[in-house]
């Protein structure tokens, strides 16, 4: 997961001009020398329009430069989702593209060099911090007339979920970036799989205490369960908490520190009675940790936790030899695969306070920083009525789940469901063979999923969400999607990077080699002398500010 900050922003006061004063690019090299020649004749230059419904968007062809970044796409200039937009729009996009490795250089460039393209598309292609950075030198325009005006599309999905529209509305009021949405992303980020399988063969019970989790993992070390007479191979129970992805939100043990009666989150930060708590400093997190550690004595806890990656995790959960009792995962179709028919969901355990209680994840909104017009853009409007196409529900789908026609296909009945693919060809190939995907700008809403046949996975999405949601704690019990002014982003620039440094390595070293209770004061007193107060106080006020709104 991405950082999250923003900032107050100045307002920008040039769009009147920008929408009003300026000559439409030239599609070609002819028609700037012929509109001069006409001007020295004297002669009356037809005012530009805008087509504010329908389609085309200008009657007369315009060229815009977009910046993009991709992982897995090729040039978006190939993509047929495009090609189509650009025949019924009218608005012929030069796509400056980027791999996502060599885009926050080129980024950087392009700002510092003031050789800014007209806007810029895509997933996270701005940091909010960029956006909150840009915006107030002018770079970069307020949108919120234009989506009024001219993003019927986008206009009807905000004033319909006036949440989203608070979480992209900067502190001084104005947006300067579009949102990425998808409705069918879970509430629930991190689920917990055991070995179903394993239970059987053991004559044990799905765990719903602490006490009685510690004696299914101690079986499952010592009891061989997956048969094979080697009693050593086990591992009774596996997560990831690399230091290369410290903001991983799907395999790591966030949720389970509900067992002491208060969840943690990526940050630490969670909202308790409407108060902003920072949890290494309370006995909750202390407890937590103290329980992990002892886990991690027995040899319950897998060794590599806190240093396999991604790929040697995902391994282990699907090794054909069944090593792995228990462990967190987005999926257990996508991370157990051939293994998981052996694996069932689990529900939380039964806390020091009678309940069971699970982290809530407020991810519809990908991305905040998904689009954004630049101060050079000639007649921005355009470019607002361009990108609302995408906001259409039929194309937002089009954009994420795949083009109608190659990957989704319309019933009569007005449903939507997933075509045969051609043999050896992966959904995920398929959606960006012909439309951005993942790389995309778009808002996929209920509606449209209500209309959308699910394919295995995205059950499965739903049907552990529906498992999850009994135990979902509030949403407004954890920290939200907030903006943070630019003074404020100084400051955690500064704070955060040595708390969070320090916090990490006491998180991992105490659940690895004890000590949290011996070191539990001088660690706090350690947290005070790093200005931890400050800290939480920024994350307090923009918390404030948020509610108040």
């Amino acid at each position: 997961m991405k950082k999250r900050f923003m900032s107050t922003l100045l307002t920008v006061t040039v769009m009147a001009s920008a929408l009003t004063a300026c000559v439409p690019k030239a599609v070609n090299e002819t028609a700037a020398p012929a509109a001069t020649k006409a001007a020295e004749a004297g002669e009356t230059q037809a005012a530009f329009e805008v087509n504010k419904e329908g389609l085309p968007i200008v009657n007369q062809p315009i060229t815009y430069e977009i910046a993009a970044s991709t992982q897995k796409n090729k040039n978006f200039k190939e993509l047929e989702f495009f090609q189509k937009l650009e025949t019924d729009t009218n608005v012929i996009v030069n796509w400056n593209m980027s791999s996502d490795d060599g885009w926050n250089e080129k980024k950087s460039l392009l700002f510092a060099s003031n050789t800014l393209p007209d806007a810029f598309y895509g997933q996270d292609i701005l940091k909010d911090v960029d956006i909150i950075k840009y915006a107030s030198q002018g770079m970069l325009i307020p949108l919120n007339d234009l989506i009024d005006e001219y993003a019927p599309n986008l206009k009807a999905i905000l004033d319909a979920n006036p949440q989203y529209r608070k979480q992209i509305t900067a502190p001084d009021g104005n947006i300067y970036s579009l949102p990425t949405i998808n409705e069918l992303n879970p509430t629930t980020h991190d689920k917990l799989f055991i070995n179903k399988t394993w239970l059987d063969n053991l004559g044990l019970q799905v765990p719903e205490t602490r006490e009685e989790l510690e004696t299914v993992l101690q079986a499952f070390k010592d009891g061989d369960p997956n048969g094979n007479g080697n009693t050593n191979d086990e591992i009774p129970f596996s997560f990831r908490m690399s230091s290369s992805d410290p903001y991983n939100r799907q395999q790591g043990i966030q949720s389970l520190f509900g067992t002491f009666g208060q969840l943690d989150d990526i940050y630490h930060f969670v909202i308790n009675d409407g108060d902003v708590v920072y949890t290494p400093m309370t006995e909750p997190y202390k407890e937590a940790i103290s329980w992990f550690h002892s886990l991690y004595e027995k040899g319950l806890v897998d060794k590599e936790a806190f240093t396999h990656d991604f790929n040697v995790y995902v391994a282990k959960i699907q090794d054909p030899n069944k090593i792995v009792g228990m462990f967190l995962g987005w999926s257990g179709n996508a991370t157990a695969a051939a293994n998981k028919d052996d694996y069932a969901a689990m529900a939380p355990l039964i806390n020091t306070n009678g309940e069971r209680i699970w982290r809530t994840v407020d991810a519809k909104i990908i991305s905040k920083g998904s689009f954004a017009i630049t101060s050079k853009a000639e007649h921005p409007e355009v470019l607002m009525r361009w990108i609302d196409q995408s906001y259409d529900p039929e194309s937002s789908l089009e954009i994420c789940q795949g083009l109608l026609g190659y990957v989704l296909e319309k019933t009569g009945e007005g449903r939507y469901h997933q075509m045969q693919l051609p043999e050896g060809v992966t959904l995920d190939t398929a959606i960006h063979d012909y439309s951005p995907g993942n790389d995309g700008t778009f808002a996929v809403m209920q509606p449209i999923i209500d209309k959308l046949d699910l394919n295995a996975n995205l059950t499965e999405r739903k049907e552990l969400d529906a498992f999850y949601a009994p135990y979902n704690v509030p949403a407004d019990e954890m920290y939200p999607n907030v903006f943070f002014t630019g003074d404020e982003i100084e400051e955690i620039g500064v704070l955060q990077t040595d708390i969070d440094s320090y916090v990490a390595q006491k998180y991992a070293g105490w659940i690895v080699e004890g000590g949290v209770e011996d070191e539990w004061d001088s660690f706090q007193k350690k947290l005070q002398d790093m200005n931890v107060e400050r800290y939480i106080q920024i994350y307090k006020d923009a918390y404030a500010r948020y509610s108040a709104e």
